[in-house]
């Protein structure tokens, strides 16, 4: 199991374990995660606490990597929180090789920086993209949509019997 000295806080939640690490070192909690047993990570993903009042988080985004044993039934999710614009964290892509992708995803909607990513770049918005559309400070709004004259009379006209 993780060393006390790399856990800030845990717990058990839904009967699965957390821990909370350092951010500078995750690397070093995961590696000794999957010597343990936990060979398959089940996702990466990133929570923003940017307006969350109701509970103090010691850092505006929340890293979360979820962890299973598959020789038990164990999972434990790893947190570490981050700031910094733009924030960022260690890859752990050569550790769990499918967190390639899921960095990618993460930076790419959060725009969470993964140091030492061999390809850090978008993969669902287009390249142009300007912003990260899972942050809760991304403006929140619909895109005008032109129609033809002819479309906007079709719709308010009445129908003809």
């Amino acid at each position: 199991m993780i060393a006390d000295d790399l856990v800030i806080e845990k717990g058990v939640t839904a009967r699965d374990e957390w821990v909370t690490v350092p951010a500078d070192r995750v690397r070093d909690a995961l590696s000794t995660l999957k010597t343990d047993g936990y060979r398959l990570l089940v996702f990466l993903t990133c929570v923003d606490h940017l307006i969350d009042s109701s509970r103090e988080f010691p850092g505006r985004y929340e890293i979360v990597y979820q962890l299973r044993d598959l020789e038990k039934p164990a999972n434990i999710r790893v947190r570490a929180f981050i700031d910094g614009d733009p924030p960022r964290i260690d890859s752990v892509h050569d550790i769990f090789p499918p967190a390639n992708w899921e960095e990618r995803e993460t930076y790419d909607m959060f725009g969470v920086v993964f140091a030492g990513h061999p390809g850090l770049t978008r993969i669902l918005m287009p390249d142009d993209w300007v912003g990260h559309p899972l942050r809760r400070d991304y403006p929140v709004g619909g895109e005008v949509v032109e129609f033809s004259e002819e479309h906007e009379i079709w719709q308010t006209a009445p129908e003809e019997a």
